[in-house]
């Protein structure tokens, strides 16, 4: 048998039982070609693989699974320890309630209790509960919670034990109007041990508001003209059995609406207006005028709210709405002061009104009679000049009719005319009282005509025009001048002297009537040789002088309305130096150029100003110096 013919044996299964009598006899060497005597003998016969593991191996093995056993007791150790952390804690089993009243009326005293539990193993460090509310709530502080911002509250509770667990009460008023609904949320904020990282817990509870104790309704026309005189009317009543403080209303006016006057008047700008104590039972009316305009067929929303106010914040009790549909009148009248719609005017001013209307309907209108109202305790009546028509005294209204406009028997479509008239403003305005301020004169003409159909019952639209004018604040200024004078003592010659020096003190004093005042200032230019001392009085007076231009400038910043008529004004004293040339002999020296006092009306939005005439020493006002005292004499 060839060796080629034993490998193939080797490799054949079918063949091992050939294989072995092969590998237990001797080979011939004859019988394979080539092979001589010494390269078989009997030993070198193939042997059959020796069964079973050899001892290396057997060994090799046992260290494995040693190792292998090690291996798996430290995994299972680290698995158990991480297990038993793991399990220590979980955030699913930090819990946080709130629970309380789900419904309240509006100023209810309510009671919450927060319950918050762990449980885990593990303790919590630096726990803090936060409680979040709404606007309408208004939580009492007590029991360690301290204010965080102006929606939260927050209670320190440090640590929670493992297992550990505690509740805290809160309580609180709601405010609102019937179907608000409020949500108060409760929030754990903590540590677990072994971790750095911060978790959180919440909870919340709703509350509905099912009614309020303080009732409020608003009443406004259901269609107007544009540009149209408008009224709302508010009617609030407390029908609790308890007195409320603080109480205000609040207006959210329609786009398009200009606030003219109200009564009882605004405490806050032209929206708010304080009612203050509200006893049980106790009722009010508020009425708001004002114009409203805006597109053909266009609502024109109003909303108002009762309330209190807290901390800074409108709390709401009650609120409602209004309507007004903007419509396309028959009639249509507009008027014009001094040739404008809206401007603001000063005291003193004359006031020329131009009415102008017109049937722009398609038919003939009869008897017309058109009304002008212009109502204000800063007119005077007296030298109002009119050409036609009559003014009633008593409701301080013009009225025009067929028998003074002939067109207004019958106004032909597409008629129309013009009415003019006019009235001055008072020089001096009436401020008794702190309220007596930010005048309006408000104008409203109004046109009619049987003719003109209701388009609703009891809505006829009645076409009419409001022009708001705001008086400005009057500034005051007094200037004087003196040599004898108690705040700043002079010196030299009086009369004045060619080539001496004589000092004089001038006094500035001011007055601000009707509408608070800011970046006032009083200024005048100093003519050339006359001199600033440098000396003022009081000494702590904001008073700055350019001795290149002359300029001397008092700043005076912000005064309120009435300083100077019903509190003491403001004044000022400074010296000045004259020092006569020979040209100046039997003359009268001017020691300031014209004063004038200016500042920008807050409530007008305009710049106001007054201006004085230059002083000069004939100083009437000194009664100390004679007559032949007030020109210069030769030296």
């Amino acid at each position: 048998m060839t060796i080629s013919e034993i490998q193939k044996k080797l490799y054949n299964k079918e063949a091992d039982k050939d294989l072995s009598k092969i590998a237990s006899s001797q080979f011939d060497p004859t019988a394979v070609p080539g092979a001589g005597k010494e390269q078989f003998t009997k030993t070198d016969a193939w042997q059959a693989p020796e069964k079973g593991l050899k001892a290396e191996q057997k060994k090799a093995i046992k260290f494995g699974a040693i190792a292998l056993g090690g291996i798996l007791l430290v995994a299972l150790i680290v698995m158990g320890v991480f297990y038993f952390m793991q399990s220590a804690f979980n955030e699913d089993r930090v819990k946080v309630s709130i629970s309380g009243p789900e419904t309240a009326q509006s100023g209810d005293i309510l009671t919450y209790e927060i319950q918050y539990k762990n449980n885990n193993r593990a303790k919590l460090s630096g726990v803090v509960l936060r409680v979040g509310y709404p606007e309408g709530f208004k939580p009492e502080i007590e029991q360690g919670f301290r204010q965080e911002g102006q929606m939260a509250v927050a209670l320190d509770l440090g640590e929670i034990k493992g297992f550990g667990s505690g509740k805290i009460t809160l309580k609180g008023k709601a405010y609102g109007p019937k179907g608000n609904l409020m949500l108060l949320e409760a929030g754990l904020t903590y540590n677990p041990a072994s971790y750095t990282n911060k978790f959180v817990a919440k909870g919340q509870t709703g509350l509905t508001i099912i009614s309020s104790p303080i009732v409020v309704e608003v009443m406004a026309p259901l269609v107007l003209a544009s540009g149209g005189a408008i009224d709302y009317l508010v009617d609030y009543k407390n029908t609790g059995s308890t007195d409320y403080e603080g109480v205000k209303i609040k207006a959210e006016y329609p786009a398009g609406f200009t606030f003219s006057q109200s009564e009882p008047k605004s405490s806050e700008g032209e929206g708010v207006f304080y009612v203050g104590h509200l006893s049980a039972g106790q009722e009010g009316k508020l009425v708001i005028s004002g114009k409203l305009e805006g597109s053909r067929d266009e609502i024109k929303p109003i909303k108002i709210s009762v309330g209190e106010t807290s901390g800074g914040i409108f709390l709401v009790h009650n609120d409602e709405r209004a309507e007004t549909k903007i419509v396309s009148p028959t009639l249509v009248i507009s008027q014009t002061v001094n040739g404008v719609r809206g401007v603001s005017v000063n005291a003193g001013d004359t006031l020329l009104f131009t009415i102008t209307y017109k049937n722009e309907g398609n038919i003939g209108l009869r008897d017309v009679i058109i009304t002008e109202k212009i109502d204000s305790t800063v007119l005077d009546y007296s030298k109002m000049e009119l050409s036609s028509g009559a003014f009633d005294g008593n409701s301080k209204t013009i009225t025009w009719k067929s028998k003074d406009i002939p067109n207004l028997r019958f106004l032909e479509a597409g008629q129309g005319g013009t009415i003019r008239f006019d009235v001055r403003v008072k020089e001096i305005i009436p401020v008794a009282g702190a309220s007596d301020k930010n005048f309006i004169i408000s104008s409203i003409a109004k046109i009619d005509s049987p003719d003109v159909p209701a388009i609703l019952a009891g809505n006829k639209v009645i076409s009419s025009n409001q022009v708001d004018f705001k008086l400005n604040s009057k500034l005051v200024l007094a200037v004087k001048g003196y040599y004898n004078d108690t705040s700043l003592p002079n010196s030299g010659p009086i009369p004045p002297q060619v080539g001496t020096d004589t000092t004089y003190t001038i006094h500035w004093k001011i007055a601000n009537v009707s509408n608070d005042i800011t970046g006032a200032k009083v200024e005048t230019v100093l003519p050339t040789g006359v001199v600033f001392t440098g000396k003022v009085y009081p000494e702590n007076t904001k008073l700055t002088y350019n001795d290149r231009s002359g300029s001397l400038i008092w700043e005076i910043g912000t005064m309120a309305a009435g300083e100077g008529v019903l509190s003491p004004g403001k004044e000022i004293s400074f010296q000045v130096k004259v020092n006569p040339a020979p040209s100046q002999v039997d003359t009268m020296v001017d020691l300031t150029g014209a004063s004038i006092f200016s500042a920008k009306d807050i409530f007008t939005g305009s710049d106001v100003s007054t201006t004085t005439e230059k002083k000069t020493t004939f100083l009437s006002e000194d009664t100390k110096i004679l007559s032949n005292g007030y020109k210069v004499q030769a030296k």
